[in-house]
């Protein structure tokens, strides 16, 4: 099979070296932090994510994998589909080789100025091509067993860097780029250590205002067990709101029947809203009208929506 039947777009490498990330909450962990590599709680791992180009269609999706909206120990994939402001909004254009990005440096920009990225400090990318449909069923399949148990080192679990390389390896990219990534990593794949594996390899400065995070002093041991605690509701936020977090990140879920579909709004902490929409699941909008009350659970994004209703857990699709 030859390169342009086998390859059908391009996976683009990102890693944010400098961003700090909460210990996984491992036996190592103590351990490091007594060494001074862990430093209060929190490593400088960095930020990993991918972006997967289809060639034919000249779209961009964005991916990533982190403790955003997930149980405590776990993480989910990220993407446009499940959290709006991930979209890649940079149509794609390719030289008429068919082998290079031409506005390559216009899509790392828009990334490096999205907050919604998490990724603090410099950004470095790289890239290689690939076939597109089978990186990206591995992304989204990934997404669909979310949540996922997180760390670098957890059987069966995954971390930004791991989901990254797993999704570039699936899409059958060149021996040199899959070598690289099988063998030319430390212990485990870290965000450099992807983007040293493929090519093109480009760095862009920090762009957005504001101080990057800095651990400054050790996590309460509340937060050292346990997602993000609940906020202060921001005068924006309906008081029927619901909260629902990860390490990472959580959002405020607020819930209206609409005939035979469920209307969800999900608002940030800051009180803007991140996604709304209308979900379908007839069976259980019947139950819900008879159920006094219900909580918002695991998974919960803007794609899917996750309710307990009288010690019953049911989910909804977005429809609209």
């Amino acid at each position: 099979m030859n390169a342009q039947s086998k390859h059908t777009g391009f996976a683009i490498a990102l890693a944010w070296p400098q961003t700090y990330c909460k210990q996984p909450g491992t036996w190592y962990d103590p351990i490091t932090l007594f060494l001074g590599v862990n430093r209060n709680n929190y490593y400088k791992v960095g930020h990993a994510a991918l972006v997967l180009i289809d060639s034919n269609s000249q779209e961009a999706h964005y991916f990533d994998f982190g403790r955003y909206h997930a149980p405590y120990k776990h993480g989910r994939v990220r993407s446009a589909e499940t959290d709006h402001d991930l979209e890649v909004k940079t149509i794609p254009r390719l030289l008429a080789n068919g082998e290079t990005i031409e506005n390559y440096n216009d899509i790392l920009q828009e990334l490096q100025t999205n907050p919604a990225c998490h990724g603090e400090g410099e950004l470095h990318a790289s890239y290689c091509p690939v076939n597109f449909e089978k990186a990206y069923a591995k992304a989204r399949e990934m997404q669909e067993n979310s949540p996922i148990p997180y760390g670098p080192f957890r059987l069966r679990g995954s971390n930004c860097s791991r989901f990254v390389n797993t999704a570039i390896l699936a899409g059958k990219p060149d021996f040199r780029y899959r070598f690289n990534l099988k063998y030319r990593v430390p212990l485990t794949p870290t965000p450099m250590s992807n983007v040293n594996a493929l090519e093109h390899q480009y760095m862009l400065p920090k762009l957005l205002k504001g101080e990057p995070f800095c651990p400054l002093r050790k996590l309460d041991k509340q937060l050292l067990t346990a997602t993000l605690p609940q906020p202060f509701k921001h005068p924006a936020i309906p008081q029927n709101a619901q909260w629902l977090s990860g390490e990472g990140a959580g959002s405020w879920f607020v819930f209206e029947l609409e005939g035979t579909l469920l209307k969800v709004t999900r608002y940030s902490p800051q009180g803007v809203i991140e996604c709304t929409g209308l979900y379908e699941n007839r069976d259980a909008v019947e139950f819900l009208k008879t159920s006094h009350s219900f909580t918002v659970a695991y998974p919960s994004n803007c794609k899917t929506v996750s309710l307990i209703v009288n010690g019953a857990e049911i989910q909804f699709r977005r429809a609209v």
